[in-house]
């Protein structure tokens, strides 16, 4: 009896600490780098709950809870604005004054909550396809017992979920809305019809979120089409259809009432995503090659070597294909990869959906791997479904190893919010070293420039210098020596310019960094501030926007 009651009390302590560590790594210091505006996409959804009012009259219907900006829907924004107006006491709905901070913050818990209700869809999802299934050798009790504490460290220390659920962008809830339309079509091949309905209602949310998530919709029709009989079939794509229309027009309704302005604004995005608008911030993808592109510059990144070589394998094939749940999850991998990875654009944030379901690939292949029984249970003799567990106690702390491993990755990236913004460091070692009114030479277009005001203020003159155009312009090219022979020191704030222009097309530009990284131009590196996550390579934004590397370079002699 003492020996169950430990190992009760041993599970129960470990269930309190995933739960303590799941919360901890969403929840971490959301107000990071407030009241500044590090992010572009989470400052315009923070400008935009702003803009929200109402006055409930007939005359003002077309402005009323109009956000005045359709890069994505209106549900995040709308839900945004319920959140303050929560907090606020439930006072003066629609004309409630929402200032800078309380808006982002507003978005930030929003996007930890997806996150964390998303830990929860994904276990489910694989004790969905764990369970009764004799071809993975796996039962629900072997799950329960191991695998659920293994799937959850993977969750819980995956890199993209720590940095999106900082981000007060749509980037969570599109991942817990893909997330649950798979649960649900999973749901659905059990011919549970109910699923439907809410099949409907999360493709309408994921719709009303972005619309570019319309993609989503491919898995709950095919499902449908697939596991229905006829008359059932067509009934329930009927009910599919005019339900997440309903959803869609009711959670963003300023689609349809400012259509004109809605059309404009998706016509401009969808233009930049496929190149046929060039503009500074997609330089990086000039002759980029699809999938390559995100296998190198995304995927390990965002996943982690370990958790991508693991949800690889069983992708590729680790796993079968004779389980009709797990070929619905390579379905929808495949459905939302193939035609965002051949886009101009490949930002990071375009593969989001997707990242949570690699995660269910790496561990179920971890679990199929030789030893299937529980890390918390010794080995034995016993069978499942005449399967004999082999007594390998030496597997099992392989897979210990493994999973160590594979979470190091989400551990070093839990840095980044658990010290100050390192616009903050480099900014208080500015004020603290280098001298009023001194000249310095900086960059455009970084989200916020630096020093950041702090209290130990000193008066600079910080050139904001266009860098983006300089091979095309002979006046630049005049401005910026007359700068250099100024200047008493050089910002690079960032990656953004100088890791992104090809030497072929941009030679002058890439000509100043290569002197000024060689010390050239007679200056020298005083210090570098970075979070140490040795992720510079990636794609720009995965480090730009929580944890650029800021260089900072001193005259040493001048020419």
């Amino acid at each position: 009896m003492g020996k169950i009651n430990g190992k009760i009390i041993l599970i129960v302590v470990i269930w309190l600490l995933i739960i303590g560590l799941l919360v901890y790594s969403r929840f971490i210091n959301l107000g990071w780098g407030l009241p500044y505006p590090m992010h572009p996409d989470e400052r315009n959804m923070a400008n935009a709950i702003q803009q929200l009012s109402c006055e409930f009259s007939i005359r003002q219907l077309a402005d009323c809870f109009n956000p005045n900006f359709f890069a994505y829907g209106q549900f995040p924004l709308y839900l945004g604005y319920l959140l303050v107006w929560a907090v606020k006491g439930f006072r003066d709905f629609g004309k409630i004054i929402i200032n800078f901070e309380e808006a982002v913050l507003s978005l930030r818990v929003i996007s930890a909550m997806a996150s964390l209700i998303n830990a929860i869809i994904i276990i489910k999802i694989i004790k969905n396809i764990i369970k009764k299934n004799s071809y993975l050798l796996f039962t629900r009790r072997s799950f329960s017992e191991g695998g659920s504490f293994i799937s959850y460290l993977l969750v819980i220390f995956s890199p993209f979920f720590i940095q999106f659920s900082h981000f007060g962008t749509t980037e969570s809830l599109l991942m817990l809305f893909y997330s649950l339309i798979v649960y649900l079509s999973m749901r659905l091949l059990e011919r549970r019809t109910y699923a439907v309905v809410w099949l409907a209602l999360i493709s309408g949310l994921a719709v009303a979120t972005k619309v570019s998530s319309i993609i989503f919709i491919i898995v709950p029709l095919i499902t449908i089409l697939y596991s229905l009989r006829s008359w059932d079939r067509y009934k329930n794509l009927v009910k599919f259809g005019m339900l997440t229309v309903i959803f869609i027009v009711l959670f963003s309704p300023h689609n349809l009432i400012n259509f004109r302005n809605f059309a404009s604004s998706i016509k401009f995005e969808s233009d930049v995503a496929l190149g046929k608008i060039l503009v500074f911030y997609t330089r990086q993808f000039f002759n980029t090659v699809p999938v390559w592109f995100q296998l190198t510059k995304v995927f390990p990144y965002v996943l982690g070597w370990p958790v991508l070589i693991l949800g690889g394998l069983g992708f590729l094939g680790g796993l079968g294909f004779k389980d009709k749940k797990i070929n619905l999850l390579r379905f929808a991998v495949l459905v939302y990869l193939i035609p965002s990875a051949f886009l101009y654009a490949k930002w990071a944030r375009f593969m989001t959906p997707i990242f949570p379901l690699m995660i269910v690939f790496a561990v179920l292949f971890l679990l199929k791997i030789k030893v299937i029984n529980a890390i918390t249970h010794e080995p034995d003799q016993r069978s499942v479904q005449g399967y004999p567990i082999p007594n390998d106690s030496f597997g099992i702390w392989v897979k210990i190893i493994i999973v160590i491993i594979a979470i190091l990755p989400g551990i070093a990236y839990l840095s980044v919010y658990q010290n100050p913004d390192v616009r903050f460091q480099a900014s208080n070692w500015i004020y603290e070293n280098i001298p009023d009114n001194s000249y310095i030479l900086s960059e455009t277009a970084n989200v916020v420039d630096i020093p950041v005001e702090l209290e130990s203020y000193k008066v600079y003159k910080v050139i904001s210098f266009n860098f983006y155009d300089l091979d095309e312009s002979p006046e630049l090219q005049l401005e910026l020596k007359n700068h250099l022979r100024k200047a008493d020191y050089i910002f690079v704030p960032s990656r953004r310019i100088f890791a992104n222009h090809s030497k072929e097309k941009y030679p002058i530009l890439n000509q100043y960094y290569d002197d000024l990284f060689n010390e050239k131009l007679g200056f020298k590196k005083m210090v570098e501030f970075s979070a140490g996550l040795n992720d510079e390579n990636s794609e720009e934004t995965w480090t730009v926007f929580d944890h650029p590397v800021i260089r900072i370079y001193k005259k040493i002699k001048s020419f």
